[in-house]
C-alpha cells in the first residue's frame, strides 16, 4: 500500500500555499496604483485588490458643458488603475505560485 500518497505532506504544502495567497493578498490591499482617463483629466487611485481609494475630478469638468462625458472618464481611470493592479498581482502570484494561470 506504499502506492498511496502522503496525505498530510499534501495538506502541508496547501496550507503553504494558502498562507502565501493570504499574504499576497495582504500586500495588494496596501498598495496603489493609479490611473487616468485618456485626457489625463481624471485621475483613480485603486488599492490592489481594485478597491477605489480616491478619485481626482478637477472642477472644470464638474462643470462642464458636456457632463454626460465625465462618467466615461471615471471609468476609463478606474478600468486604468485596476488593469495595473490586475497585472502586478498576476505577475506576483506567478512568481510566488509556479504554474498558476497557466
Amino acid at each position: 500500500m506504499s502506492d498511496l500518497p502522503d496525505i498530510e505532506a499534501m495538506l502541508a504544502e496547501l496550507d503553504k500555499k494558502m498562507n502565501t495567497v493570504q499574504a499576497l493578498r495582504d500586500e495588494a490591499a496596501a498598495t496603489a496604483y493609479t490611473g487616468s482617463s485618456a485626457d489625463q483629466a481624471v485621475v483613480a487611485r485603486v488599492n490592489g485588490l481594485g478597491a477605489v481609494q480616491d478619485l481626482s475630478i478637477p472642477d472644470a469638468e464638474l462643470h462642464s458643458s458636456h457632463p454626460s462625458a465625465l462618467g466615461g472618464k471615471i471609468l476609463e481611470a478606474i478600468n486604468s488603475a485596476r488593469a495595473q493592479a490586475v497585472d502586478d498581482s498576476n505577475a506576483k502570484m506567478i512568481e510566488a505560485l509556479p504554474g498558476f494561470g497557466r
